[in-house]
């Protein structure tokens, strides 16, 4: 998955120790510079991609080795078009950054009611000042019996936590404002040992 890229600027020069490319887009509302130099020698040039962050400083976000396109390009000179021999570089820049930026984020945020409701789960099931550690072979026989969880937050302050009902249950699609309709049948975990025999 690729974010939109919106183009903002562009900028080029050409002097006799070398010649410069910048292009700066926005992707997903952020600033990405893609910034490809040539210079005279090989460690003198760089290809690289940039987003701006909130200390408005430049951070690296990828990169092409000039090792990959240097021998390629035409030595310094004033007379170099910047914008066409490094511009066709600049472009993966801005996708692969698109591409990075578009990532979806790898943690989930709870509201403060969720949270909230997961400590009075806690306090109720444990004790007020409960602590208590779930185990990896508990989570995944969770993962694999009854329904998938579902979290209702509630207009008059309170959560629902089930597992109770399927995806398509009235309960879940309008978020416990129907009555279950009574076909989410889950199989208990004892019948399905003693149907595996165990």
């Amino acid at each position: 998955m690729t974010a939109m890229t919106t183009p903002r600027d562009e900028a080029a020069a050409a002097t006799s120790n070398g010649y410069r490319y910048d292009r700066v887009v926005d992707i997903a509302g952020r600033t990405v510079r893609a910034r490809v130099e040539r210079g005279m020698y090989l460690n003198d040039s760089l290809a690289i991609a940039e987003v701006l962050n909130e200390q408005m400083t430049w951070t690296s976000l990828a990169a092409d080795a000039p090792a990959n396109w240097w021998h390629t390009t035409p030595p310094p000179s004033p007379d170099i078009r910047a914008a066409d021999v490094l511009g066709p570089l600049a472009g993966p820049l801005v996708h692969r950054a698109a591409a990075i930026l578009a990532a979806p984020p790898t943690t989930v945020t709870l509201s403060p009611l969720v949270h909230g409701a997961v400590s009075a789960l806690l306090a109720t099931s444990y004790g007020f000042d409960a602590e208590h550690r779930i185990d990896p072979d508990d989570i995944a026989w969770a993962y694999a019996h009854g329904g998938a969880l579902h979290i209702i937050e509630h207009p008059d302050g309170s959560v629902t936590f089930t597992k109770a009902h399927r995806d398509g249950c009235p309960f879940i699609t309008s978020s416990g404002t129907q009555d279950c309709d009574d076909e989410c049948c889950f199989e208990h975990p004892a019948d399905a040992q003693r149907r595996l025999g165990r």
